[in-house]
């Protein structure tokens, strides 16, 4: 009900995502913000209201004289969204109501050396777990928000790289969950995603700002003026492919962002110190690589000097590809998302901003500051429940149902 197929906001969609930020507002309230004439604001709350979505909860202050104002706010249980983050090492689950809070959540082992077929098959079983555990019928749920890397067609609902196998190359991604869960789903970039979701979250204090995610790999997303940059296909801003070395990359070319400083490198570095590996049990299994980054980074919270030497130059290596990201788009705040970050994030915060204090263009003018998302390891699947929330038209939802 949110967007048309433009990607523009419908009159109903923008007062939805006023009320799921905000919490309650008043018609007068969501004219001023809006811009729209009190006439609109009173026919589409009344369409909303009549819709079961949004309801009078009692009448707020009233300053001077007047009437108190008639409060509205969502009915959180009018509907609900699933969002899913996969790569090939995690997989998180999130169910949000229709007010955007987080009613469920799950976390499971990523896609791994599995087909498609079959991590498709786990996820969906999953999800219907989650929805039984928490009585939520699956009429009641507007859609999924499956949430990968790139790059990405979103609209046939597959992945354009032979990440993490062949197999999964253009391999129908979203009809095949669909079918499972005999919901809509819709495929969404995670970097993407995780800017999204933080912008919603309320943590950052701006509506233009950049995200670095690192999972398996690493990714970027700007948010401009409180919307999402996509460029031409929905494959912008893939910082983990920007040039900065001499390391080969799967995807074909040399000294990538990801290819030099991802979690995956920075294991491989600890698996050629035999000391350090064997002393913190990292095995160097692809399917692994989170869980041996992990052990890194708690032997950076306990001091290991080791451990620590290998994050800090993989932290470096970020600030530079962020230096990019801020040149480029003109941005004075960066956020961090993503598992990789769970327990690492405080010294890549750091370093990040160390590089973007040197390095940054604008950095006279207007001081970069680099945040930790509110939802750091989460933040990619709450923004694909969100996109789902905003996107996915409740008319045809209750079409499906008659």
């Amino acid at each position: 009900m949110a967007e048309t197929a433009a990607g523009r906001a419908t009159t109903a969609g923008r007062l939805l995502d006023l009320l799921r930020t905000q919490g309650t507002l008043s018609r007068v309230e969501l004219a001023e913000r809006t811009g729209l004439t009190p006439a609109t604001i009173t026919n589409t709350v009344r369409r909303l209201i009549d819709a079961g979505l949004v309801h009078e909860i009692g009448r707020g202050r009233q300053r001077g004289r007047g009437q108190p104002r008639r409060l509205l706010e969502l009915d959180p249980a009018a509907w609900y969204a699933v969002g899913i983050q996969v790569d090939r090492t995690t997989a998180t689950i999130v169910v949000l109501d229709f007010a955007g809070s987080r009613v469920a959540d799950a976390s499971l082992r990523g896609s791994g050396g599995e087909p498609p077929e079959t991590t498709i098959a786990a996820l969906a079983e999953q999800v219907e777990m989650l929805l039984r555990r928490n009585g939520i019928a699956d009429e009641r749920v507007l859609g999924a928000g499956l949430v990968t890397h790139g790059p990405q067609d979103r609209d046939r609902g597959v992945l354009l790289t032979v990440q993490p196998d062949p197999a999964w190359l253009e391999f129908p991604l979203t009809a095949t969950l669909a079918d499972r869960l005999g919901i809509p789903v819709l495929l969404e970039n995670d970097a993407t995603a995780a800017a999204f979701g933080e912008q919603w979250a309320g943590a950052v204090p701006t509506d233009t700002f950049g995200l670095v995610y690192m999972g398996s790999g690493i990714g970027g997303g700007v948010v401009v003026d409180g919307e999402s940059y996509r460029g031409r296909a929905s494959n912008a801003v893939e910082i983990g492919h920007v040039a900065l070395g001499e390391a080969p990359c799967f995807c074909g070319n040399h000294g990538c962002a990801q290819a030099e400083a991802g979690p995956r490198a920075v294991v491989e570095r600890a698996l050629a110190d035999a000391g350090l590996a064997d002393r913190l049990g990292i095995g160097g299994d692809p399917d692994d690589t989170l869980a041996d980054f992990e052990r890194l980074a708690r032997a950076w919270r306990t001091g290991d000097r080791a451990a620590t030497a290998l994050l800090e130059r993989s932290a470096q290596w970020i600030g530079r590809a962020a230096v990019t990201l801020v040149n480029l788009f003109d941005l004075d705040t960066v956020v961090l998302a993503g598992p990789a970050f769970a327990t690492a994030g405080p010294l890549y915060r750091t370093h990040v901003a160390a590089e973007l204090e040197r390095r940054a263009l604008s950095r006279t003018l207007s001081p970069p500051v680099v945040r930790l998302a509110a939802n750091i390891e989460t933040a990619a699947a709450i923004g694909g429940a969100l996109h789902v929330l905003r996107t996915v038209p409740v008319d045809a939802r209750r079409s499906e149902e008659t």
